[in-house]
This record gives C-alpha cells, structure tokens and sequence, in this order.
C-alpha cells in the first residue's frame, strides 16, 4: 500500500507542482495490525520524500472501521498510533465510526477528537456504532466543550455536522449530547443522535438542547436532522419548535420516536411553519393512525415539489383508511421512494396507491410489505407497478385486513365503503 501511494504521489508532485500534495486519508473497511499501522505512520509523518510530510496536509481522515476483530490491546495501539499521525495536521473531517471504542478508545484517539489537530479546524465528527457509554459520552463531551483555543473558543463552536448513532449511551449520554450542543454555533448542518438506547428523560435532553438551539436562531442552516429511535412521545413540543426553526431542512428521519399522532401533528405542522425543502421524511414506527395521516398528507400536498423520500413503516394502525388519506396527497414529479411496510394496509389501502401512481411518474422504489392485501389485489400491485414494487414475501393474503374497519359514528372521513367503490372504479 505505501509503495503504490509513494509512486501515486511522486507522480502527482511531478504534474502538479503548485498544488495540494495530498489532504483526505481514507483507512476504512480494513483491520491492521500494529506493525501495519506503524509502516503507515511513517510514512505519513516523514519528510525525507515530501516535505512537509503528506500529515501535515490531511484535512479528511476517514478512520472508520480499522480495528475489527483485533484483541483490545492491539486495538487501542493502532489507533494510538493512527491518531498521533495527526499531531501537525490541521483536520476539517474524522470519521472514528465502526472501532469499538469505549473510553480506552478515547483516550487513544484524543489527538482527532479534542487535541490541536482539531482545535481550530474541526467542523465535522462521526463516531457511530462506537460502543459509546454514559461515561464515555461524558469524555467525548469534555473534548469537544474544553475551552483550550486561545480566545477560550472550543471544537464544538466550529461543528458543522455531529454524528451520534447506534451506541450505548443511555439518559446520561443525552445529557451530555445537551452539553456538546450548548456550545455550538449557528455553523450546524447536519446532526445526527440516533440508536441512543435513551427513555424519554435523555430523549427529552435532547429536544430541550435543540429547543435552545432553535430560540437562539443557531439552526438556520441545518439541512440533516436524524433523531430516529428516541422516545420524544412526552417531549414533542420542544422538538417541534427546534424543527419549527429549521428552514433549510432537506432530511429529516423521526422513526421510532413514539411520537403519536398529536406528535405527528406538531412535527407536520413545524414543517409546515418552516417551509423547509424537505426531501427526506421517515416518520416510520410512530404509532401514527387515520387521524395522523390526515396532517400527514398536508404536509405532503406542500411538499410535492421536493419531497424523494417517504417512509411509513411500522405504523400498524394506519390501516387502509390511513394510506388511502396520504396516497391521495401525492401528485409529484419529486418522489422516487415511498415505503408502507407494516401498515395494516389491506385491499382498499393497495387500490389506493394504485390510483396514486397516475400522479408520481418518477416513482422508482415501492415498498409494501408486512401487510394483509388480497391476492388478487397483490397482482394488480403487480402488473401496475412492475419492478417498481418490492417483494411482497411477508404478505398475508389470506385475510383481508381492510376486513377489521369500521365506519365510526363521528368519523367524518370517507367511509370504507365509499373508498372500496370509489377504488372499483380507478382506471389502471
């Protein structure tokens, strides 16, 4: 690997002699060893070919995934040594995602997260699928808030974009998410606090800090928010007012949130007050029913001209009402991607979204597993959208789902025989 580098560069140097010799590093999806990691190092960091050496120029280091399947101690070794590469480098991007961590593993990688590499210059940090602890978080934290730089600044006011996913830090890591967020600037873009393992008081810390990001006008540039897999079911309110602020948002995953439909609602609505370009929503496994669909499909309607992205799943009191409310919202040239997995959609739901594909011409991905739509149905699925449409593996086709409706004495929506006939007569 250094040989082919060192010819790459010498190379390079040679038909670029003004130029940048080299400033991303990309060490992903590889296990070294020590001994690997160290003839990597020296290279890096020495300057009897390039001078100054090729780490003093590395500004995008993608560290993620060096260690699988090494024992602790050589771990923490090579990613001590890897991260010490940087001590001259002044890094606007680490990716330290995928190494198993833990505080040992802070601490090994202190110079990328919070020494001198970073202090002036870090504007995006992914540490996903770490192993990240309560007390760990709290280390990452103390990193990212010290206030080192020599005008008492600190790395988190540079952040443009902080990924959290799929760790292990509980309440106690919210918490200290809220204090990494108390220190940021009106830079964010991107944040990411996914696959927290938080109950509703960490998930709370975490609508209250963006909350308070929101009142202080510092989320004006946030285009990525993925928040998926909390509990903001009590807390919703301090959610949407952060959202509410958010009027360049183009992503934004809420699945698993146990938001409920008035959460739904507020969320819709905040959208709606933003007038964000959104183009990715996933508000999938929310408890959302008929009633939540219908600011669902608001939201929708004002979204037809940017929304790609719509996702569903794992509401499994939608039913057909719910589906047939939000389909009927669609008439897009945007939208490539919808998926209703496990949305109790039976029959009606399914002649629904077929009505619904006249009005999406650029649909590419359809997803609507996990249901109970009939045969015959499931052809007209079929034959409609052709590969367009998923497996449907995990349909039950033996029970119409559409079977368990009934028409509520208060329910001003169409009744399920009104949409059965007025579905009888779509033209395919």
């Amino acid at each position: 690997m250094v040989s082919s580098w060192r010819k790459e560069l010498l190379a390079y140097q040679i038909l670029n002699p003004d130029a940048p010799l080299c400033d991303r590093i990309i060490l992903s999806n590889k296990s070294y060893t020590e001994d690997a990691i160290t003839i990597i190092a020296e290279f890096l960091t020495s300057t009897e070919v390039f001078n100054p050496s090729i780490s003093a120029g590395i500004k995008y280091a993608q560290l993620d995934d060096m260690i699988a399947s090494r024992m602790e101690e050589e771990g923490l070794a090579v990613l001590t040594a890897i991260s010490n590469v940087f001590e001259n480098s002044q890094l606007i991007e680490v990716d330290l995602s995928d190494n198993a961590m833990g505080s040992k593993g802070v601490i090994a990688c202190k110079m990328v997260i919070g020494g001198p590499a970073a202090l002036n210059s870090m504007e995006s940090l992914k540490l996903c699928n770490n192993g990240l602890s309560e007390y760990t978080m709290g280390e990452v934290a103390e990193l990212l808030t010290d206030e080192n730089g020599v005008d008492g600044s600190c790395i988190a006011q540079n952040l443009r974009c902080l990924h959290f996913y799929n760790n292990m830090s509980g309440n106690e890591g919210c918490e200290s998410f809220a204090l990494i967020m108390a220190k940021c600037s009106d830079k964010l873009e991107d944040i990411r606090m996914s696959g927290t393992r938080a109950r509703a008081e960490g998930s709370a810390e975490i609508a209250s800090s963006l909350s308070s990001l929101a009142e202080q006008k510092k989320l004006v540039k946030l285009t990525r928010l993925d928040l998926g897999d909390n509990s903001f079911g009590e807390c919703f309110e301090d959610l949407a007012s952060a959202i509410r602020a958010c009027p360049q948002l183009t992503y934004l995953n809420l699945s698993d949130c146990v938001l409920g439909d008035e959460g739904v609602e507020d969320i819709c609505n905040a959208l709606l007050d933003a007038d964000a370009p959104l183009e990715y929503l996933n508000l999938g496994g929310n408890d959302m029913t008929k009633d939540g669909a219908k600011v669902v499909a608001k939201l929708i309607q004002a979204l037809n001209s940017t929304l790609v992205t719509f996702i569903a799943d794992e509401n499994c009191e939608l039913t057909s009402k719910g589906i047939a409310i939000i389909a009927k919202a669609f008439n897009s040239q945007t939208v490539k991607e919808i998926k209703f997995n496990g949305t109790e959609c039976g029959t009606i739901g399914a002649e629904a979204i077929i009505a619904m594909k006249q009005n999406l011409p650029n649909l590419e991905i359809l997803e609507i597993d996990d249901n109970r739509i009939l045969e015959e149905a499931v052809e007209r699925l079929t034959e409609v959208f052709g590969d367009i449409l998923a497996e449907m593996e995990g349909n039950d086709d033996e029970e119409d789902a559409d079977g368990d409706l009934s028409d509520d004495e208060d329910d001003d929506d169409t009744s399920v025989d009104d949409l059965a006939a007025a579905m009888a007569n779509v033209a395919v």
